[in-house]
């Protein structure tokens, strides 16, 4: 239960990502991207805490994805941008996040 309760903080931590990067790349795309990192963040914890597989992470990640893809109404915004698949394209968008992280900090 604490590594769900974990993993919906993490939604809402995508959530304010996307608020960030609406600003330099418009809303839409801002929410697209801030809510894979909400997905990413949170599939990492669910392998952390022993929930999920890789194979089942994927599987959810896919599914979230797509669901994502279907209920935002994204247009041709985000149709250039990559998207994420699977573990390891969690894991590229994290390592990206925190090394421009890192460049932010004073």
């Amino acid at each position: 239960m604490k590594g769900f309760i974990i993993a919906i903080i993490f939604l809402i931590i995508g959530g304010a990502v996307a608020g960030f990067l609406a600003i330099g790349w418009g809303t839409v795309a801002g929410i697209a991207v801030g809510s894979q990192a909400g997905v990413c963040l949170a599939m990492e914890t669910a392998k952390n805490e022993g929930m999920l597989t890789t194979e089942q992470i994927d599987k959810v990640i896919a599914d979230t994805v797509i669901t994502i893809r279907g209920k935002a109404s994204i247009g041709e915004a985000t149709n250039e941008m990559e998207w994420i698949r699977t573990e390891k394209d969690c894991a590229d968008m994290v390592a990206k996040m925190e090394a421009e992280s890192e460049k932010s900090s004073p």
